[in-house]
């Protein structure tokens, strides 16, 4: 199809003066009022015929479609040769405001008349009473004229006036005029009228009235959705807009979220529809805004002609932007009870004001809206005062406008890169409102993400207030969402210059990942994640990590990407000490890569379920898991699998006592991690044997290994290696009585795990510093110490280092003379040591015993315990 060829006035759509819309136009994009036009036309060919019957009245709202209506009839009359010998058709224009009488309608008649009067009889009789003061002077001169002249031709003037309300109610004042135009319609034969109201006024009911039952009343009413789509692409086809065209199928589903919000009102559609091609968002605004401005004396003076209680019912609905408009929520708002409610929705339905529908929720409900779509928007733009800076209608429309996620996240990504380019000030700030109306659509977490997206690009662009105001409207953001909440957090402090280059870039690579979920870019968005997972995992950040990852697994489908997700969310809960929630991710890779016959992801989670259990002292259990890890990473080759596992054996066996076969894994894992070049696992091995040393007593080799392991932790930044290597050699200064040395590397070993978030390693450093202040007799600072080691493994269920803690806080206590505080701790050492068959704790013990003058070693404990029960 070629473009159909137009002029200026031709092309133009005339969404508030019909008269710049050419007649070609207005007939080939006719929608939905074939049946009405065609009525109308059909009581003209009778009434031109009989001369006799009811004038007619068109009512509708605003923008429905009335002053089209009387185009196409205007039109039609002039083309079919019937009606043009029947009818001269007199078409005021839509704002009569000169009429304050029936004389001032006579005038407007005979000046309407002048161009279709070759004579010029009118134009003379209208220069020669237009400034004349009596009104009686003119209808005496003009009626019997009117009259004649129709008798004369045989024709009816046909009277196409429009805002008969306006006139009837506002204009004529005066009684007697009223009384005129009654008489000059139902007496004179020669003439009928063809008018619109918006509304029923007072004459058209009231009895009294001299118009009562006097017009055939027609109603006007809104398009369907299909008609819509018809009067959109009956335009597009005018327009020539084949591009358009060819996609249509493509543009209903957002033709019809727009239908939802306006309704019907062709008025609306086809100041949309100069939207679709162009996309001027914002222009919209100043279109809404001028009909808002225009109509805005015609609506106030609607509701204030409504009871109290049915004008709230109006701006309630109007205000439930967010919300199912359900009898039972609209109550709570109205503060009435559901009864009181329903009578006002039923009463205000029955009357046109309110349109209900099943709520596709919970079919036992319904769901109530503003018949008129139009309506509805000024309703709430009028008395919305909370969401002043997103005026409620442009909210609906780009929420209707961008309804598809992966779309509306195009757009958010066209227009950044087009603000930046701007060629103005002007043009950037365009694209920005529109990025900010873009925040208020979609799910609470996606426009909390893009608020927070939008607030950085505002600071880096030295727009403070702008990301303020956005930071604000994130303030309610749910607290149990610890991404946001850690954004949010970190955003401010940007804009005081808080924040330093590398949490921007932590923020930074946070909303990227954002942008690739909601774009449906899962793969990159798991790769980012994965990468600020490490990067978390190493600053201690592991909650925000889990929150991170769970978020991402909320939309992972994919069992590999949802392995690599779970595995970063296990590593952050065994360094958070979140031993039960571990166990349960632990199940869940398990459960996948049995699923999908991946038996690296299965020796791994095997390897996990071991050393959760090696820390809360469950060693048999443990010792299982990572035997049963270990045959299959030796099945497949595995060795850098197969090394970290006979490191974990090697912790069991030191754990009870078995320093050979301890030795015996490490050296095999050694020599595993040195042939592949791990690095991180030869570091781990080095510092595991230099423990078998120091519990034999020979500290300097047990140094020699610290001293290499220590060399390889730095070399690649590994910073848990690097605290736990420099625990160890603390160990061994405090064997040879170097309190200072081993108090520096304690301190040093500290700081690195408090910040990493290594909770288990803090705990056994706090207790090993403890250990240095004993030493030196400052037993009050040594058991602050402890008491905040045990704090911690408690919190993450380390029973062995509660052990630890415990024995050598009963030690403090004995020293202050505090003996049964200090059995009491011996005795719950026991039962824990018993428990879980630590084999250090319990040969300590039974040292102790005798120290303490329990007879039979271990006896006495369990003689001591069964008391404590």
């Amino acid at each position: 199809m070629t473009q159909h060829e137009m002029g200026v006035e031709d092309a133009a759509i005339g969404l508030y003066r019909s008269n710049i819309t050419s007649t070609d136009r207005l007939m080939a994009t006719k929608v939905g009022r074939d049946e009405l036009l065609a009525d109308l036309l059909e009581i003209l060919r009778r009434r031109g015929k009989k001369k006799s019957g009811h004038h007619m009245l068109l009512i509708g709202p605003r923008g429905i479609g009335k002053t089209h209506m009387l185009n196409l009839v205007e039109h039609r009359v002039s083309q079919d040769s019937e009606l043009e010998e029947s009818y001269i058709a007199v078409r005021f224009p839509e704002e009569n405001n000169r009429i304050l009488s029936f004389a001032d309608l006579l005038l407007g008649i005979i000046e309407i008349m002048e161009g279709s009067d070759p004579d010029g009889g009118w134009a003379k009789l209208f220069q020669s009473l237009h400034m004349e003061e009596d009104d009686q002077i003119i209808i005496d001169r003009v009626l019997p004229r009117l009259k004649q002249r129709c008798r004369e031709r045989g024709v009816t003037l046909l009277l196409l006036l429009e805002n008969l309300d306006v006139m009837l109610t506002e204009q004529l004042k005066q009684t007697r005029d009223i009384h005129h135009l009654r008489s000059f319609l139902m007496d004179n034969p020669h003439v009928l009228m063809l008018a619109t109201s918006p509304v029923f006024f007072p004459g058209l009911n009231d009895v009294k009235h001299p118009l009562y039952d006097f017009f055939d009343i027609q109603v006007v009413g809104e398009l369907d959705e299909t008609q819509t789509l018809e009067l959109i692409q009956r335009n597009l086809e005018w327009d020539g807009c084949q591009e358009l065209l060819e996609r249509f199928d493509e543009l209903k589903p957002r033709l019809c979220a727009l239908h939802t919000m306006i309704g019907g009102n062709p008025r609306l559609t086809m100041m949309l529809y100069e939207l679709i091609g162009h996309e001027k968002l914002l222009e919209v605004r100043s279109q809404f805004n001028k009909l808002l401005d225009g109509i805005s004396p015609f609506y106030q003076n609607r509701i204030k002609d409504l009871p109290p209680q049915e004008r709230a019912v109006l701006e309630t609905l109007a205000l439930m932007r967010e919300e199912p408009r359900t009898p039972v929520r609209i109550a709570k708002k109205l503060r009435k009870s559901q009864q009181q409610t329903s009578t006002l929705l039923k009463r205000m339905t029955e009357a046109g004001y309110l349109t209900v529908s099943p709520n596709p929720e919970d079919r036992r409900s319904r769901l109530y809206r503003i018949k008129e779509g139009f309506f509805d928007i000024w309703l709430a733009m009028s008395h919305s005062r909370v969401q002043r800076r997103y005026l409620p209608y442009l909210v609906d429309f780009f929420s209707g406008w961008y309804a598809d996620p992966t779309e509306r996240e195009a757009k958010r990504r066209e227009l950044e890169v087009r603000s930046a380019e701007a060629p103005s000030e002007r043009d950037r700030a365009r694209d920005v409102e529109i990025l900010d109306y873009l925040t208020e659509v979609g799910s609470e977490e996606e426009r909390h993400q893009a608020k927070l997206d939008l607030a950085m690009q505002q600071f880096k662009d030295g727009v403070r207030e702008g990301g303020k105001d956005l930071l604000q409207d994130v303030k309610s953001a749910s607290p149990n969402n610890r991404l946001i909440t850690w954004m949010h957090e970190q955003a401010r402090g940007w804009i005081d210059g808080e924040v330093g280059p590398d949490i921007r870039t932590r923020m930074e690579n946070i909303v990227e990942m954002w942008r690739e979920q909601r774009s449906g870019h899962l793969e990159r968005a798991a790769r980012l994640a994965h990468e600020l997972g490490s990067d978390f995992s190493g600053s201690g950040l592991h909650k925000l990590n889990i929150a991170l990852q769970q978020e991402l697994l909320e939309k992972l489908d994919d069992p590999a990407k949802r392995i690599l997700a779970l595995k970063d969310v296990f590593e952050s809960q065994r360094m958070d000490g979140q031993a039960e929630a571990a166990l349960q991710t632990l199940g869940e890779i398990l459960a996948l890569a049995k699923a999908q016959g991946g038996k690296q992801q299965e020796a791994y989670a095997l390897n996990g379920f071991g050393q959760i259990h090696l820390r809360t002292g469950d060693y048999e259990t443990a010792l299982d898991y990572l035997r049963r890890s270990l045959a299959i990473q030796q099945e497949i080759g595995d060795k850098s699998g197969e090394g970290t596992t006979l490191n974990n054996m090697a912790t069991t066996a030191h754990a009870r006592g078995d320093y050979e076969t301890a030795l015996d894994y490490l050296k095999r894992s050694l020599a595993i991690q040195q042939e592949i070049g791990g690095k991180s696992g030869e570091g781990t091995t080095l510092n595991n044997i230099s423990l078998i040393y120091v519990a034999r007593g020979d500290y300097e080799t047990a140094l020699d290994y610290l001293k290499c392991s220590l060399t390889i932790q730095q070399e690649i930044g590994h910073k848990s290696g690097e605290g736990t290597t420099l625990n160890n050699m603390a160990a061994t200064a405090h064997a040879r009585g170097d309190y200072e040395t081993a108090l520096d590397y304690l301190k040093r070993s500290l700081a690195i795990q408090q910040e990493i978030g290594d909770k288990s390693g803090e705990g056994t450093t706090l207790n090993n510093i403890s250990q240095i202040f004993k030493a030196r007799g400052d037993y009050e600072t040594a058991l602050d110490y402890l008491k905040r080691s045990l704090a911690i493994q408690q919190e993450i269920g380390d029973v062995a280092g509660l052990c630890a803690t415990l024995f050598n806080m009963g030690h403090i206590h004995l020293q202050n003379d505090e003996i049964n505080d200090a059995m009491k701790a011996w005795v719950t050492v026991y039962m824990l040591a018993k428990k879980m068959k630590l084999a250090q704790a319990l040969e300590a013990l039974e040292g102790l015993a005798g120290q303490q003058g329990l007879s039979g070693g271990l006896d006495g404990w369990e003689q001591l315990a069964l008391q404590a029960e």
